[in-house]
């Protein structure tokens, strides 16, 4: 089962979910990056989609950032050398956010594409704040628990 699900409507906009199964908060997974770049590729493709909004399926929050299991593995697949482990999964996943900025912008005229929004009932951490600052436009939810942050390790 995937974390990440699109639907578009009758005016061309995809609503791309977040729902990390089995969790009460969304966390980010190597599976997540993963099934996100794809959905992203598939919105930026399809012509008849206009726009695209990222939202979570979690009442009260949109994430609460990495699944910290993903940078053990990002260290253990590099063997000798983790810290190049660290930098290619931290390049990959920087890739996917510069993509949702770029949203199929020509390279050489920046101009052309389509506007990504997400939508933010509650908190976002890490990752979880690090994708809407990727889109075009925030919109937050009056949600008095709410909160943002990058809290860093």
């Amino acid at each position: 089962m995937t974390d990440f699900t699109m639907k578009t409507d009758a005016d061309g906009v995809a609503t791309i979910t977040w729902d990390t199964v089995g969790k009460s908060m969304n966390v980010m997974n190597q599976k997540g990056f993963e099934d996100l770049d794809a959905l992203i590729d598939d919105a930026l493709a399809d012509d008849a989609i206009k726009g695209v909004i990222i939202t979570s399926g979690k009442e009260g929050s949109f994430a609460g950032g990495m699944d910290l299991n993903i940078i053990a593995k990002m260290k253990e697949s590099a063997g000798d050398n983790p810290a190049k482990g660290l930098m290619e999964g931290l390049m990959a996943s920087h890739a996917i956010l510069r993509k949702i900025e770029r949203a199929g912008m020509d390279p050489k005229t920046n101009k052309g594409g389509k506007p990504i929004a997400s939508a933010l009932p509650g908190i976002a951490m890490g990752i979880g704040l690090e994708i809407p600052l990727s889109t075009h436009r925030i919109f937050a939810a009056d949600n008095p628990k709410a909160k943002i942050g990058l809290p860093e390790i």
